[in-house]
């Protein structure tokens, strides 16, 4: 193994570079450090590697220079990272007084009582003088007539009362605090109707601005073609990375098919729109065109980039195309790892932070799975009939992809979809056919009578993939769910997935499967520990909840919620605790309700089962306990 990994990092010299570049924004994101260091650690390492180049070396000393160069990509990626929290935070402590000018970043989401905005500040007016600044914050604007014609670009200047964001402090509870500030959003503020307004449309729009409100067109082109409800959601999203429409009940039934990735523009989508793109200049066989046409298949493909959001997945791959298409030009094969390698390089490079976002993470170890096992595992069949082969050859590609992604899927969403290759021999063939279809709709826009008769059979060709989804979702085991694996077993599962591959492809590497046995039984070990730990737990947990009272009672693997009950709250509880019950190796929640006017001793211990929880007259007595609710 260290051989092939030894001789994969020569044949590819980004991942080289990459690999430090990430361990220093690990560290930097895990570390409180200051710039002083990874400056210092910077200059040192460039001036000793500098004096070493110029000395005659030795082979023995080549290792050297490996190490001076790896301290140089560190550092360089520690500050980077650094430079982007220190920003962040030096805007939070001035943006705090004064008015601000900020411009609508993302689409604003209308609610109930509020619409969120996510606001990039541009300009900061204190003591009568205009300050340039920059930092993002999200508003919560109180909804009115002029709050409904807000867009993507549009520029307001509002009275600011920013505070810094604070999660709920419940146990395990997702840390929203950390996601944010891994996009740089460390304050929110709520605005009244009388404490903010818009300003003169601004005709500078950024480009992604542009693409943004182009992206809005489109969707209104899709309703004149008479879409609407379910299939004009799922097309938005299929599409054009639009997501907000997609209904609650749409969204369980696709992720429980294992089809999410369908609807969130990725590489798939990427990849059927740059080959219609390269199909239809096929059409021009000039060799003088070779190269025009090169750099038109990028610029489309990065527009479209564009007009999808550029989330962390379709910038993957519309700079892994760019890189493979330049590479075309001298006719020079690019390495498929190289190309994944330097894309990421450069994605990180322009934000570090995309590093911890889950979009970069399923991207990049899809694609490195589909690279390293699409290939072996289609091999292990090669069957000669074509239908079988295309069929085998999606199988292949899919088994490569949710090897590497599965753990990934458990550690983030505690589930498994089971009938994940039911769902890809369904949806990603009808899903290509519908993403062609709609951009014929598009094409076709200038004439009506065309467009509307395509976008009809649009219309059953995204009612036939929900279908599916929804069937999926409904068959029996469709989805596992509440698996936990905390992160040493998800780095022990990908190691036992290298190892087991590694034998797997060269069974003569019989100690590969003594290790790949060795990571099994710590995983186990882990596991079991858990069990044990969980047997001997007591939890007495007051949850901080808006507007009503949540208590919950952990004994062993007994759990009891005290708590006055509607659909809502038992929502809220699920959201809030869900991850802390997971952890503590419960599978089952029992519920009394507050709220109840029958507040009997022997109906509530019918209820609770557990002979060492009492509730009897709004008292709850647990252990050494008495509380009044």
């Amino acid at each position: 193994m260290y051989d092939l990994l030894i001789s994969s990092i020569r044949k590819n010299p980004f991942i080289r570079i990459l690999i430090p570049f990430i361990i220093g924004i690990v560290l930097c994101i895990n570390i409180d450090f200051s710039s002083f260091i990874s400056i210092s650690i910077f200059t040192v390492s460039s001036l000793a590697f500098i004096l070493f180049s110029l000395k005659k070396q030795k082979f023995s000393q080549v290792w050297i220079s490996g190490i001076l160069i790896n301290l140089i990509f560190i550092s360089a990626a520690m500050f980077l990272t650094q430079s982007l929290n220190e920003k962040a935070i030096k805007n939070l402590d001035s943006n705090k007084q004064g008015n601000l000018i900020g411009i609508i970043d993302k689409e604003p989401k209308i609610m109930e009582a509020s619409t969120k905005v996510e606001l990039n500040i541009i300009a900061l007016k204190n003591q009568e003088q205009w300050i340039e600044t920059s930092g993002s914050s999200i508003l919560y604007i109180e909804n009115n007539e002029e709050v409904k014609n807000l867009k993507i670009g549009d520029k307001i200047i509002f009275t600011p009362d920013l505070q810094e964001v604070e999660n709920k402090g419940n146990p395990e509870e997702f840390d929203y605090k950390k996601y944010l500030s891994y996009n740089l959003i460390l304050s929110t503020d709520y605005l009244s109707s009388s404490e903010w307004k818009i300003l003169k449309e601004d005709k500078n729009l950024k480009l992604q601005h542009r693409f943004s409100r182009f992206r809005n067109k489109l969707i209104e082109l899709l309703q004149a073609n008479n879409l609407k409800d379910d299939e004009l959601a799922v097309v938005s999203a299929l599409a054009l990375g639009y997501q907000d429409s997609l209904s609650d009940e749409l969204r369980h039934a696709y992720s429980s098919a294992g089809a999410m990735h369908i609807l969130a523009v990725s590489g798939m989508h990427v990849g059927i729109v740059y080959g219609m793109i390269i199909f239809l200049l096929s059409f021009f066989k000039s060799e003088k065109l070779r190269l025009p046409k090169v750099f038109l298949s990028i610029i489309l493909v990065w527009a479209y980039a564009f007009l999808t959001g550029l989330s962390p997945s379709v910038s993957r791959a519309a700079l892994m195309f760019s890189i493979m298409a330049l590479g075309n030009i001298q006719k020079h094969k690019s390495s498929s790892l190289n190309a994944v390698a330097a894309s990421a390089f450069i994605l990180l490079l322009i934000n570090p932070y995309n590093l911890v976002k889950l979009g970069f993470q399923l991207s990049y170890i899809a694609v490195i799975g589909i690279i390293l096992l699409n290939e072996p595992i289609y091999q292990l069949v090669n069957p000669k009939n074509k239908i079988i082969d295309k069929i085998w050859s999606l199988t292949a590609v899919s088994l490569a992809a949710q090897i590497v992604t599965a753990p990934l899927g458990m550690f983030y969403f505690n589930q498994f979809s089971n009938y994940f290759l039911i769902t890809n021999y369904l949806l990603i063939p009808i899903s290509s056919v519908a993403i062609w279809m709609i951009i014929i709709v598009f094409i076709l826009s200038p004439i009506p009578v065309l467009s509307a008769f395509v976008s009809k059979i649009l219309v059953y060709i995204i009612k036939a993939m929900n279908f599916c989804a929804l069937g999926i979702e409904s068959l029996p085991f469709s989805v596992s769910n509440d698996i936990y694996i905390n992160l040493p077993q998800l780095v022990l599962l990908y190691l036992i997935i290298i190892f087991v591959f590694i034998f797997f492809f060269n069974s003569k590497l019989y100690r590969h499967l003594v290790y790949a046995l060795g990571f099994i039984i710590i995983f186990l070990g882990i596991s079991l520990f858990n069990d044990l730990e969980t047997s001997k737990q007591k939890y007495f947990i007051v949850y901080n909840m808006n507007k009503s009272t949540v208590i919950n009672i952990i004994n062993a693997n007994k759990n009891i919620v005290f708590a006055s009950l509607d659909a809502e709250i038992e929502k809220n509880i699920e959201y809030s605790a869900k991850n802390n019950w997971l952890k503590k190796g419960l599978e089952q929640q029992k519920y009394v309700d507050l709220s109840t006017k029958t507040n009997l001793f022997l109906a509530n211990l019918i209820s609770i089962s557990d002979s060492e929880i009492f509730y009897k007259n709004n008292f709850i007595s647990f252990s050494n306990l008495r509380v009044y609710v």
